[in-house]
């Protein structure tokens, strides 16, 4: 059966084989064809093909029919007998070939299956015994087939995934998996292992032998470095610390490692703190955790990168925690004290600030627990002991009864706790200037801190430690929150409080005559000049002030003036470095109030003429300056230092006005009329240039001058000028006070031109109340024509819905002085005026023009054009020594007012009673286009 048949005996042979000749009827042919070409892999296929289509029917045969089922099954089994038969006569005559191996061992395994799901043997055959142990008879066979088969097939690594797979399958053949995998591994090429590791690993990990999963793992990674992370974890899920740790340390010390996990270089680093910091015994020789930690946070390092920085607190808080766990409690502390002086980040500092002060806690809760242990078993020995402690040094009496050495430790920690939450503000400040070096304000919260300290850890000199490192690191380019002067000021009046008034000397010498600090700007070596004036005024030094104020004003020796600057001008012309304090306004000051209290005349008059020479002086110095000479009876000098300060300061300039206001005070107290021509120069000079809006206030003082000292004539002109000059919104005042002063030199009659001109020159608003107040004025005088026409003439310029006043005050007047004809004249012109200051609605010959938004002028020019009017005719039926309104005035045009247009003749009246009825019969006729009503009856009496 296993050997092919010869010519000679091919019919004799395959008539004695029933299995082939009664089951199959191709097998005939098929050994036939063996027979001509035993080494045929195709034709061994198609034989074993066509036997698996006939166990293939029998089988379905009997699963559908119960006919024949005995001899069916028996048939059935001598079939798959067969055709493992087959697979043998074919593997010895091509034992090299991969398709009938691969075929054959498929078939095996999956016969090994279905006899292990229906518990049978391997073979249907008597000779095999249908219980348990025909399993491992089938198990060997295969084994053995697998083990012939990879003589030939030893580089085939699919056959060795399948082998190992069967082998592996059964955890009670762990040798013999392991031995398989070892020859698999050994066998085939490296490039092909990574089809062999995985089986392995699975292996490993699922059998019940965990050194054996830990040796094969650890071969592993040396194929798979990427492994490192997975077998550290299984390490650690087996306690296996020390070499957990290690690995997770190579894998954070590689640059090229990728998790095949996702795992984070952050989670790799909390997962190797967490292992170090928990089992500091197991991991302290594989790996130097006190290292890696340094070199993590050492900026300086490699192994350093941004990531850390955030993540700091944390890592000292866990190599606190690995040295505590060990045992060694002050290198803990020492730890948490780096931790906390290192700490850039707030967020850092209160990590690792929480963990010190829960040690702290624990140790001290720790303590106190094993002091009460003592004391209960020590009650029973206390009356023994006190007998013998009686012959002790004082000092260990009171130790002892102090409580030895628990009771110390107890203190210890309790001081150290308290000490500990003390330091918190400043150990937070120092945090604060770590990020920030050149924050001002937090380097004098520093020294508030130490000053509140008491003992050797504050006070004075840790304070002024504290200000001299700040003015050290500060730079005056990038200070915040501060200027730097201040920390200089501060220092020097550290000292002075202190007494150390020598210190506090050489601070402010140190940085204002040795300029040992550069500020950015001149202001603040200007304030470290006046703090160092004060600190001596309150010292009663007053040479020293006097020096160092002298100093901080002093000209460079290399400077030079240019004609401007002789001329009051601000331009500087050569000087070293920060030359620029001589012109500082504040250190000035504060220098000539030095030299009128304790200076001379002749001094303080030198320092006053020196800064207003250098062009520092200010409106205010040069006010100081004239008090100062006034003060002293030098008159013309202070006039001439006004005249100083008005070359410095002139008009448009504010600072100019003070100046003048002052000057022509001083002069008109001091000579009165004595000298009106020169005062008058003064006041035209003064208001040569002065801006409109400022004079008022030397017009004013002018006209009282005049008033008092001159001519009448003289002081109205000066009025004038001031309701000419003044602006708009302030000529309505002039205006009045030009007329009240001329009815009180010259009468009423004199004050009409001035009511004419005015009304001409304010707005519309100020205008029409000028009107009024020129109606009562002719109303008094009993001119109640000139009265009504001035009504008349205002009455264009104020809209009856929005100025009511107006026209009630008319309104009166034709009550109290007119008749029903002058009181029709007044309703018409007043329809006719709300009318031209409402919208106009005006229906032309041509059509319908809807004219809506249109202003006064605009109205008044369509109804005079309608009615014939033109502008010659409307200027000739103007009154006298009155202007027409302005174009939009009071309804919300502009206020520009035309010239008055003069008007003789005795028909003015005539003429604008005729203009008001055209306009209303205008009116009358467009409402009744409209379906208006006609013209209204009016009675006096019904009014």
């Amino acid at each position: 059966l296993l050997l092919p048949m010869s010519t000679s005996t091919r019919t004799s042979t395959l008539s004695s084989l029933p299995l082939v000749s009664t089951v199959n009827p191709l097998a005939l042919g098929f050994e036939s064809k063996l027979i001509a070409g035993p080494y045929a892999v195709e034709l061994w296929l198609e034989y074993i093909a066509s036997t698996d289509e006939v166990i293939q029917k029998l089988t379905e045969a009997t699963q559908t029919s119960k006919k024949n089922l005995p001899q069916n099954l028996k048939n059935l089994s001598e079939l798959k007998t067969n055709k493992y038969v087959l697979y043998e006569r074919a593997v010895r005559l091509l034992p090299g070939s991969y398709k009938i191996w691969y075929q054959y061992l498929t078939d095996l395994l999956n016969e090994y299956k279905s006899i292990e799901a229906q518990g049978g043997g391997l073979f249907y055959s008597r000779s095999v015994p249908s219980d348990p142990s025909t399993i491992t008879v089938s198990y060997n066979y295969i084994i053995s087939a697998f083990e012939r088969a990879l003589i030939r097939m030893s580089k085939m690594p699919r056959i060795w995934e399948m082998y190992l797979k069967f082998v592996s399958g059964h955890k009670t053949k762990i040798t013999d998996s392991r031995r398989a995998f070892d020859k698999a591994l050994q066998s085939l090429p490296a490039t092909q292992h990574s089809k062999i590791w995985p089986l392995y690993i699975n292996f490993a990990l699922n059998c019940s032998v965990p050194e054996t999963a830990i040796r094969v793992q650890r071969r592993h990674i040396t194929f798979s470095p990427a492994s490192k992370e997975e077998f550290a974890n299984y390490l650690a899920s087996h306690n296996r610390w020390s070499e957990a740790a290690s690995l997770i340390s190579s894998c954070v010390d590689s640059d090229d490692f990728v998790s095949p996990l996702g795992t984070t270089q952050h989670e790799l680093w909390m997962k190797l703190c967490g292992i170090c910091s928990k089992h500091p015994t197991e991991t302290k020789k594989s790996v130097d955790f006190d290292a890696v930690i340094r070199a993590a946070l050492d900026k300086s390092s490699k192994r350093y990168t941004d990531k850390f920085s955030e993540i700091a607190g944390v890592l000292w808080c866990k190599l606190a925690e690995y040295y505590a766990r060990s045992g060694d409690f002050d290198r803990a502390r020492n730890v948490y004290e780096e931790g906390i002086v290192h700490a850039e980040r707030v967020k850092d500092f209160s990590v690792v600030f929480d963990s010190y002060s829960r040690f702290e806690e624990n140790t001290l809760t720790a303590k106190i627990a094993v002091q009460e242990e003592g004391e209960d078993d020590d009650t029973d020995d206390d009356d023994d002991d006190k007998e013998k402690n009686d012959n002790l040094p004082e000092a260990l009496k009171e130790l002892l009864e102090g409580g030895g050495k628990e009771g110390n430790d107890i203190e210890l920690s309790l001081a150290r706790a308290e000490y500990l939450v003390q330091r918190r503000p400043l150990l937070l400040n120092a945090v604060l200037l770590r990020q920030n070096p050149h924050n001002v304000g937090e380097w004098h919260n520093r020294a508030d801190m130490y000053m509140k300290m008491e003992g050797d850890a504050g006070g004075v000199q840790m304070a002024s430690q504290a200000l001299e490192e700040g003015c050290k690191a500060v730079d005056s380019a990038k200070a915040v929150n501060g200027f730097p002067s201040s920390l200089w000021i501060a220092l020097a009046k550290l000292y002075e409080e202190s007494g150390a008034l020598e210190d506090a000397r050489g601070v402010f010498a140190r940085v204002c005559t040795d300029r040992c600090y550069s500020f950015k700007h001149i202001e603040d070596l200007a304030e470290c000049y006046c703090a160092w004036v004060e600190m001596e005024l309150r010292q009663e030094d007053f040479d020293g002030a006097m020096n160092a104020a002298r100093e901080g004003v002093a000209t460079p020796a290399d400077y030079s003036m240019s004609g401007q600057q002789r001329a009051g001008g601000n331009k500087m012309k050569g000087g070293r470095h920060q030359s620029g304090l001589y012109r500082n306004v504040k250190l000035w000051n504060l220098y000539l109030d030095l030299e009128e209290s304790l200076g001379s005349f002749d001094t303080a008059k030198a320092a006053y003429l020196k800064c207003m020479e250098l062009g520092v002086a200010t409106s205010q110095i040069v006010l100081n300056f004239a008090d100062f000479l006034t003060e002293a009876k030098y008159f013309e000098e202070a006039f001439a230092a006004y005249e100083k300060g008005l070359a410095l300061f002139y008009f448009p300039q504010p600072q100019a006005k003070p100046i003048w206001a002052a000057y022509l005070e001083k002069f008109h107290a001091r000579y009165g009329g004595t000298k009106v021509e020169r005062s008058r120069d003064l006041y035209e000079r003064c208001l040569e240039k002065c801006p409109p809006e400022m004079a008022a206030e030397f017009f004013m003082p002018y006209a009282k001058l005049e008033e008092e000292f001159g001519l009448a004539k003289r002081a109205l002109a000066v009025y004038e000028r001031n309701a000419v000059t003044v602006p708009e919104e302030e000529k309505l005042q002039a205006y009045m006070l030009y007329i009240a002063k001329t009815q009180s030199f010259y009468g009423a009659t004199k004050a009409r031109p001035i009511y004419e001109a005015g009304i001409a020159a304010c707005n519309d608003a100020d205008a029409a109340k000028l009107c009024l107040q020129y109606s009562d004025l002719e109303k008094s005088l009993g001119e109640m024509d000139r009265a009504r026409a001035s009504l008349k003439y205002g009455a264009q310029l104020c809209d009856p819905s929005r100025d009511p006043v107006y026209w009630t005050k008319w309104h009166d007047f034709e009550v109290s002085y007119g008749n029903e004809e002058t009181f029709r004249d007044m309703l018409r012109i007043k329809r006719s005026v709300q009318a031209a200051f409402s919208t106009v609605n005006y229906n032309a010959d041509q059509g319908t023009l809807d004219s809506s938004n249109m202003t006064e002028a605009e109205a008044m020019a369509m109804i005079g054009r309608e009615e014939g009017f033109d502008d010659e005719a409307n200027a000739a039926n103007r009154m006298s020594g009155f202007v027409a309104s302005s174009a939009g005035g009071g309804a919300g045009g502009n206020d520009k007012k035309r010239k008055a247009d003069m008007v003789t003749g005795g028909n003015a009246i005539e003429n604008l009673e005729r203009q008001a009825q055209k306009i209303k019969e205008t009116i009358d006729a467009g409402q009744e286009e409209e379906g208006g009503g006609g013209d209204e009856d009016i009675d006096l009496d019904d009014l």
